[in-house]
């Protein structure tokens, strides 16, 4: 990338704003969000802009697949001058790809019922931004979608998925690892990193999160970590066993205070896999200073002249 990565920050995060104006201030529910998520929605909107052309050549149909596609807008509640602000959350990001990186099809599914309303209203409203197709949300679990997934594997078929859960218990590994078992699949999956390690210790022998860890690990290794690098290596061992390429961008909440990571898996690691180590090194400097300073300018809260003072 030859721009600036807080220019090229700016630019994007810009013109998302600006396509979702019409439903900014439609007092429908927001799904939880802060300045550090607009990272993880960035690498996804470049991914799907990068491979597009890719998966079209190569196979008939393209699968965009979103398991906790939530009520498609963002906010930022615990920031005082960007209380008001919206941002399109994956199903959006996705779906304002549709006019010239479209999808075949795509699975929008999450638990909550009123969280799939809402979407389906806001993908509506959209329609001159998002195209005049349906989307059809739906209320499914994780594990009802995954099997619909893979229920349709077949020859000429891909999917992109991206897993972003609300919490580290939501994704059993008996689920994640059928998911994965897709030959043609590429995942993404945010995992928990704080979270994870903050309750390793409560996963005492006999307890209730020690049978939770082990249904999230899928594996007993996790029971000889004790910090967030160690179990995150864990996970990613057991994705590597059905995975040949995986790569990992940390998203951390300010400097060097880690959050959670946002890991890719595929099995063509010289096809998807060379577009994601292009993208991590690009995600790598945008940082979560930087996303606020971009958001800020982009949403006319400062000035570029403000950055520098």
């Amino acid at each position: 990338m030859q721009k600036d990565p807080y220019d090229w920050a700016k630019e994007r995060i810009g013109y998302l704003i600006e396509k979702i104006d019409l439903i900014k201030n439609d007092s429908q529910i927001v799904s939880p969000g802060r300045i550090w998520s607009i990272k993880k929605l960035l690498a996804l909107d470049y991914y799907i802009a990068s491979t597009h052309a890719i998966f079209k050549k190569n196979f008939d149909d393209w699968y965009y697949v979103d398991t906790h596609c939530g009520s498609g807008v963002i906010g930022f509640e615990d920031n005082k001058l960007l209380k008001m602000e919206r941002f399109p959350g994956s199903p959006l990001i996705a779906a304002l790809r549709n006019t010239r990186n479209p999808f075949s099809d795509y699975f929008l599914s999450d638990i909550s019922a009123e969280s799939i309303s809402v979407l389906n209203e806001r993908l509506r409203r959209l329609k001159i931004h998002v195209g005049n197709r349906k989307y059809n949300p739906v209320v499914r679990s994780f594990s009802d979608t995954v099997q619909e997934i893979k229920n349709r594997e077949s020859r000429g078929k891909i999917f992109l998925a991206f897993i972003d859960p609300m919490g580290y218990t939501e994704l059993q590994w008996k689920d994640v690892s059928k998911l994965l078992s897709i030959k043609k699949a590429d995942v993404f999956i945010t995992f928990m990193s704080y979270g994870v390690a903050l309750n390793r210790p409560h996963a005492l022998p006999g307890t209730k999160d020690e049978k939770t860890f082990d249904n999230v690990f899928g594996t007993s290794e996790w029971r000889k970590c004790s910090n967030q690098t160690e179990l995150l290596d864990v996970y990613l061992k057991q994705i590597k066993t059905l995975k040949e390429f995986v790569e990992v961008i940390p998203i951390f909440r300010t400097g060097e205070n880690k959050l959670y990571d946002l890991i890719f898996a595929s099995s063509n690691p010289s096809g998807a896999g060379s577009v994601m180590t292009y993208i991590k090194g690009i995600m790598d400097n945008v940082t979560t200073e930087l996303i606020e300073d971009a958001l800020k300018v982009s949403t006319k809260k400062t000035t570029d002249l403000d950055k520098w003072m």
